[in-house]
């Protein structure tokens, strides 16, 4: 079992440690090639680079896929995702989809790394980065209990069963671990590493623990079609609910239920404003949200839409609402609209008026005094004022596109710092004075005023 953050180092090492080993388990296959290619006989000589090693095994599954006796019984391909953030952000080297299937993360149904080894045996965090895919896939798909993941240096192949377990609002993980075989072709014997990769190429999508994707709500199904957003606590999808384009809202894991329950309470109490600018709730339960309408990402706001964003907060902040996590990705256009109206998204950290908690949401459109907050350790008072400089902050970025000095290895004091010198230097004008001035006397109307003459 794994919980918590680790390494990739150190979750290799915790999968060797607390692994259980088990036999291959599936059904092995019965078919056979007699000749070269697609045997994993000629591999690449010790002096090859990794991405030879890499080009050779996709070539040697790309000749299986069209060897006729092994064709025709094939159900699953394997493609090429060293170039594409396949799971988020993040690129394994190969996944096993559906024949016939667009490579998009709900249809993933198994998940590899094709690594150059460097000792006897793959190093831990060879093996951590492999099984964090096999996660993250899990993450992505969170109606599913479990994946295999497969490491290879088309020498030997390594196949692990990666197992998500909920417990008490914690997701763990289980690993199992196939005793590593050669992956060479040898016609004497089914325990091989090449019976078990074609084997996993002939299985069904149920033999490899993939779920329909589909969601039931009492006597409501919902459809999910494309995947179209990953955050840090959610995955969005777009879906079908009695013919109707809907967006669905999961949890990861199960350490971020709170997160979906602070969400559906805040939409519930501002669905009573009847706005269009707030998605609205269909169906939910303990860890997803259905919406409607289903929005596009936006590049730049439009006029109108400076006056609608600040009204509608003005309206929510009337309730005592502070949505504190706002950025570009959080405003959506619904093209199904005839007015186009934005769409403000992602209420899951909402929290309460002069709330004072610790800090949540991204950092790059926080206030000074957040920042300032961060760095000295201190707990954090949200106001109105947050909501309206990190959505004058995000305009910002939007308008003029600077480079933000920030590095993702600085730790969240750095990073403020860092962000407070930046915001300095950007408000060098009345005209942004002005701005900060409209936001700290909480005058909506002043503030859409000065916005408005940047257009």
């Amino acid at each position: 079992m794994c919980l918590g953050f680790v390494t990739e180092t150190e979750l290799g090492e915790n999968v060797l440690k607390g692994g259980i080993e088990i036999t291959f388990p599936l059904n092995i296959t019965e078919s056979t090639k007699p000749h070269s290619p697609g045997k994993f006989s000629v591999i690449p000589d010790k002096d090859a680079s990794e991405k030879e090693i890499q080009d050779y095994f996709m070539s040697e599954c790309s000749v299986l896929e069209y060897y006729s006796p092994i064709k025709n019984k094939l159900k699953l391909t394997v493609e090429d995702t060293r170039q594409s953030p396949v799971l988020g952000t993040r690129k394994p080297d190969f996944v096993f989809i559906q024949k016939n299937t667009d490579v998009d993360f709900l249809n993933i149904l198994a998940i590899g790394e094709v690594k150059k080894q460097t000792g006897d045996n793959f190093s831990n965090m060879q093996i951590g980065q492999a099984i964090s895919y096999g996660e993250k896939l899990l993450q992505l798909q969170p109606w599913r209990n479990s994946v295999l993941v497969l490491l290879t240096n088309c020498i030997k192949i390594n196949i692990y069963r990666v197992t998500r377990v909920d417990f008490h609002q914690q997701t763990q993980y289980r690993y199992e671990i196939v005793p590593p075989r050669p992956l060479k072709y040898d016609s004497t014997t089914n325990d091989n590493g090449w019976k078990y990769l074609v084997t996993i190429m002939e299985s069904s999508p149920q033999d490899l623990g993939w779920v329909e994707p589909s969601l039931t709500f009492g006597r409501n199904t919902v459809r999910l079609t494309q995947a179209i957003g990953v955050g840090r606590t959610s995955v969005v999808y777009e879906g079908k609910h009695n013919n109707t384009s809907v967006a669905v809202k999961m949890a990861k894991k199960a350490d971020y239920l709170s997160c979906i329950r602070t969400e559906i309470d805040a939409l519930q109490n501002l669905s009573e404003l009847g706005s269009p600018h707030i998605p609205k709730i269909l169906l939910q339960n303990d860890n997803t949200l259905v919406m409607t309408p289903v929005g596009e990402r936006i590049i730049n706001l439009r006029k109108k839409d400076i006056s609608d964003i600040i009204t509608t907060f003005q309206k929510v902040h009337s309730r005592g609402i502070i949505h504190r996590d706002l950025k570009k990705f959080n405003f959506l256009r619904n093209l199904d609209d005839s007015s186009e109206n934005i769409l403000i998204i992602d209420w899951g950290y909402s929290t309460n008026n002069s709330e004072s908690t610790t800090f949540a949401g991204v950092l790059g459109c926080m206030p000074d005094y957040v920042l300032q907050s961060l760095i000295n350790g201190e707990e954090i008072v949200y106001g109105p004022q947050v909501d309206l400089i990190c959505f004058v902050r995000s305009f910002y970025l939007m308008l003029h596109r600077p480079r933000v000095p920030i590095d993702k290895d600085d730790n969240i004091e750095e990073q403020a710092r860092k962000l407070l010198n930046f915001w300095k230097d950007c408000r060098r004008s009345d005209v942004w004075d002005n701005i900060y001035e409209a936001i700290d006397n909480l005058s909506y109307d002043r503030l859409i005023q000065e916005l408005e003459r940047l257009f």
